[in-house]
């Protein structure tokens, strides 16, 4: 069972597997939650409004974009 310290390892445990390929969630304010791939913004989610299944689309569909391996 996973273990949770506070809202970024709930940010980090939403992203699953793509935490591992690079992906990061931060949240600079109580309402926006920006993902990012390394160092380059993706996109902005509102907090309320964010799904898992959304976030993981983004991110497939980032590294289609980029090439990588999906």
């Amino acid at each position: 069972m996973a273990e949770y310290a506070g809202t970024q390892s709930v940010l980090n445990a939403a992203l699953g597997h793509y935490h591992n390929e690079g992906f990061s969630l931060v949240q600079p304010d109580d309402h926006i939650v920006t993902l990012y791939h390394q160092d380059e913004k993706v996109a902005d989610f509102s907090w309320q409004g964010m799904t898992i299944l959304a976030l993981h689309e983004t991110c497939r569909q980032h590294l289609e974009k980029i090439g990588a391996k999906v």
